[in-house]
């Protein structure tokens, strides 16, 4: 099973030693983001995928670009969904020229037919160009829920986010119900109130039965959206080290799970 974590995980590093880091600690894949803004941080996806094809870094998920008070007018008539639909294409587009696994997209907002044509003409090119589109689920439970009610395609996934889940909609079996469209995970931990993506040394997830249920679910690689903000505690490199150990660990949680032990 692959190991991968996102490009940027908290430590304002140069790219080229971040991936390098990275590369060094035994992950195999990276996820990170469409949107130009983090340009300042990662370098633009044609630069940070010269420093993965160097470090031996297969691309995994693409994050959408997004800015979060703009996402509600994705459901509503005017300029502004529309200029987010041909956004959110722009980067299935990038995501194909690159190879990424998928896009991964926040929904928020009130659901409406306008929004689920927009979303529709997304998944025409989603298919075309053979990139899933994996809703992630985030502080807007009942809109994904909903996509997936009204929408039946096969190019739109789903993304697990564990963070999200132990903060929001905590008693909703996400996997479960939606374990059988999971192309993507964002792997992170929190203290179950606030939305900290940090480690399990630092957060409340029951990681063992976490992995019991990813072990119903077809699992190709354990990616860890981090952005440590105990900084002071953990160095660069300890942090990288103590994610690879969670991956292992929990890799071999699945297995054992699979295995009926």
């Amino acid at each position: 099973m692959k190991k991968g974590i996102s490009f940027y995980f908290g430590y304002d590093l140069p790219a080229e030693e971040r991936a390098r880091l990275i590369s060094e600690a035994g992950f195999d894949s990276v996820i990170t983001s469409a949107d130009p803004r983090f340009n300042f941080q990662n370098g633009s996806i044609r630069k940070q995928m010269k420093l993965f094809k160097k470090y031996n870094l297969m691309p995994s998920s693409l994050h959408m670009r997004y800015k979060t008070n703009e996402l509600p007018y994705f459901w509503k008539e005017g300029k502004k969904g529309e200029r987010l639909k041909r956004n959110l294409i722009k980067d299935v587009k990038l995501a194909s020229k690159y190879n990424f696994t998928c896009v991964v997209v926040h929904l928020a907002g009130e659901y409406s037919s306008i929004g689920e044509k927009r979303l529709k003409d997304v998944l025409k090119v989603c298919a075309k160009k053979d990139v899933p589109l994996a809703i992630e689920n985030i502080n807007y439970p009942e809109m994904l829920k909903k996509v997936f009610a009204n929408i039946n395609h096969g190019y739109l996934k789903f993304c697990y986010d564990s963070g999200h889940h132990n903060v929001y909609d905590k008693d909703f079996e996400y996997l479960k119900e939606y374990g059988n469209k999971l192309v993507a995970l964002h792997l992170h931990d929190n203290d179950g109130v606030n939305d900290q993506h940090t480690l399990n040394m630092f957060g409340t997830i029951d990681w063992k039965k976490l992995g019991k249920k990813l072990a119903f679910c077809d699992v190709k690689c354990l990616d860890y959206e981090l952005l440590l903000r105990k900084k002071s505690e953990i160095s660069c490199q300890e942090c990288l080290k103590k994610v690879k150990e969670q991956a292992d660990k929990l890799e071999k949680i699945i297995e054992e799970a699979k295995n009926g032990f």
